[in-house]
């Protein structure tokens, strides 16, 4: 009978916890999605809630929150917060910055490496290869950077728009690894996971934006108190230990 007793009131206690565990949900930049998927699931490990991310380009972030839908987190480069906070979108006092995401190159394993450590080298790449891809500029930061800024500044903006497939989201350098362009410019974050890829460096400094990405706590979040731990976990030399083992830089 006591063994029974005691079975009981656990499992009484286990469900009670689960009464009051939060599901976290999360809408973010997929520039963070490598760290921040194995931060999240330590926070979770440690406080026993839950956490639903989604991921997505900055500019289908922005389109999704004037249509209406929120999150208890929203992550996304710090330059659209001033607007975001104008919107009543989100709480700015809730921000904490969470990594710096820098903006590389990759080529198919097995290729040639090229060299884009200098303004004029990256040009000549640029203008050689036969075909690339970088994010739409609407809707990715790394992509309206690249269009925007470094092509005009290289002058080469339409020969390179020409033989460009604009990427949509995710991990836009998979293109390169199945063969079907040569070249790939995008946050080195999202071709780093890439298998069948590599790396050729960063842009040179002259052209290269550092995106910060932070995160912030929604306006009518149905869980702020436990978003609020979420981000300062993130924030915290532990959480941050995952976006700088996976070549984020510290905010």
């Amino acid at each position: 009978m006591g063994i029974a007793m005691l079975a009981g009131a656990g499992a009484a206690l286990l469900a009670t916890a689960s009464t009051f565990a939060a599901e976290v949900t999360v809408m973010s930049g997929g520039a963070v999605k490598s760290a921040f998927a194995d931060a999240a699931s330590a926070w979770q490990r440690q406080s026993g809630n839950s956490v639903k991310p989604s991921y997505a380009p900055a500019g289908d972030l922005r389109k999704r929150i004037a249509a209406g839908e929120r999150a208890d987190i929203l992550v996304i480069p710090v330059e659209h917060l001033a607007a975001l906070e104008r919107e009543g979108a989100i709480d700015a006092a809730t921000r904490r910055d969470l990594a710096g995401v820098s903006i590389g190159a990759a080529v198919r394993q097995g290729a040639p490496v090229p060299d884009i450590s200098t303004p004029e080298k990256l040009k000549e790449v640029l203008l050689a290869a036969k075909s690339l891809t970088y994010m739409d500029p609407e809707r990715g930061t790394s992509g309206k950077h690249f269009d925007e800024t470094v092509l005009p500044k290289l002058g080469i903006r339409d020969p390179v728009r020409a033989k460009a497939t604009l990427g949509e989201g995710g991990y836009i350098a998979e293109k390169v690894a199945r063969g079907e362009v040569e070249l790939a410019i995008h946050s080195v974050t999202e071709i780093a996971p890439v298998k069948g890829v590599t790396i050729i460096g960063l842009l040179p400094p002259e052209l290269q934006k550092t995106t910060i990405y932070s995160g912030v706590v929604m306006k009518g979040a149905r869980h702020p108190r436990e978003a609020q731990a979420l981000l300062d976990y993130l924030a915290s030399p532990d959480g941050r230990k995952a976006f700088l083992d996976r070549g984020y830089t510290a905010p």
